[in-house]
């Protein structure tokens, strides 16, 4: 065996115990010797701003959107307005071809004006009739039937003004004005398209555009039942939208859904804010998290919630719990009163003074989190999961 391969023997055989040594020591030694349940990290006792936040996921939605129809139908031979546009109250959205409109409006006016003469001479004819009729010269039998087609020329006379009334609606509704001050949010149709009466049409007629007043908008979320009861019609309430990750635009919720929904095994109520948007960025189907501060207080005392311990003491009420405490350059187990708690901070109602030191169990707490986190895998695999078909591995 020569000189090289005997150095290349000893290194491996040094690798192999250093292995051994390192993957056979205890596991609970740590590298200075000392067992690591004796190791904490410590926290103080301060006062401090304690919060509750909900938070979730909505969509940004126009309070009121319109779908603009035409009553009257025909082709469109103008249509000034595009994607986006900004209109105000009264201003042309679409314009149809008003050729049959006009005619209706001349063949209505010339039946009307047909319609009065008839009723004059209807008139006349009765009260001669009614003057004859005194005098004997007419039977009753003349002076009804000259009663009766007074009669059918003032119905003919109503009719007419009607047909007139409508025949006006229609050539005025060939031209489609912005009801409201607002933007176009989507265009259905284009100049030269012929469009169907949204009121003589069975389908419901053709959608011409959609508008919306964007000066104030609502964002409706998902709220898990969890943080549901923190809520309530009122609350004010922040908004952050993904396309103005530094701005908060600031809103308050108006209304609650009386009825949950369930979105992959999850247990929802929609929540309805509404937001000032007079800048107009907010625009809708934007993605945006509300932000709902349940509990606001200033100037209590906190601790961290992982310094936190359940009291063995048995018949301990519900607030009462364990920390260690330091005494010396021991920690030792001590009750206290708590208050409410987020995932961060817990507030002390009593037990504990300003300043105190705490202290967390490293390897307790890092085993707590893992078998946490060993939780929430097993149960999103068992929740939601597609089951697996017969024969798949």
């Amino acid at each position: 065996m020569n000189r090289r391969s005997i150095s290349w023997s000893l290194l491996l055989l040094i690798l192999v115990v250093g292995a051994a040594v390192f993957f056979y020591r205890p596991q609970n030694q740590a590298r200075d010797g000392q067992p690591e349940e004796l190791k904490y990290k410590e926290v103080p006792v301060e006062y401090g701003t304690f919060q509750i936040v909900v938070t979730a996921n909505g969509v940004v939605k126009p309070i009121d959107r319109i779908e603009l129809k035409s009553k009257a139908s025909g082709e469109i031979v103008e249509l000034p307005v595009e994607e986006g546009d900004f209109v105000r109250q009264g201003d042309l959205i679409a314009k149809l071809d008003q050729k049959d409109e006009q005619t209706a409006v001349a063949q209505a006016q010339a039946d009307l004006d047909i319609a009065r003469a008839e009723l004059k001479q209807a008139t006349r004819n009765f009260e001669r009739r009614k003057q004859l009729f005194k005098q004997k010269l007419v039977s009753r039998e003349e002076l009804d039937q000259s009663e009766l087609r007074l009669a059918v020329a003032k119905g003919k006379l109503v009719q007419a003004t009607t047909t007139l009334d409508r025949a006006r609606e229609r050539l005025a509704e060939s031209v489609i004005r912005a009801p409201l001050d607002g933007v176009i949010l989507k265009k259905n149709v284009e100049k030269g398209q012929i469009i169907a009466s949204g009121v003589t049409n069975v389908s419901g007629g053709t959608p011409i555009a959609d508008i919306a007043d964007m000066h104030a908008v609502h964002i409706e979320a998902g709220i898990d039942e969890v943080d549901i009861g923190k809520v309530k019609v009122g609350q004010s309430a922040q908004v952050v939208a993904e396309a103005y990750p530094d701005l908060r635009f600031e809103g308050k919720i108006v209304r609650i859904a009386p009825e949950a929904k369930i979105e992959q095994n999850v247990t929802l109520f929609n929540v309805i804010v509404e937001v000032e948007n007079r800048d107009g960025k907010l625009q809708s189907g934007m993605n945006g998290e509300i932000r709902i501060t349940a509990v606001y207080r200033d100037h209590v005392l906190l601790i961290p919630t992982v310094a936190v311990q359940p009291d063995s003491e048995p018949g301990a009420a519900p607030n009462v719990r364990s920390v260690l405490l330091k005494q010396g350059e021991r920690f030792v187990s001590h009750r206290v009163e708590i208050g409410q708690s987020n995932f961060k901070q817990t507030e002390i109602i009593s037990g504990l003074p300003e300043g105190s030191r705490l202290g967390i169990p490293m390897t307790s707490r890092l085993k707590e989190e893992n078998e946490r986190l060993e939780r929430r895998i097993k149960s999103s695999r068992s929740f939601g999961s597609p089951k697996k078909q017969k024969g798949t591995p």
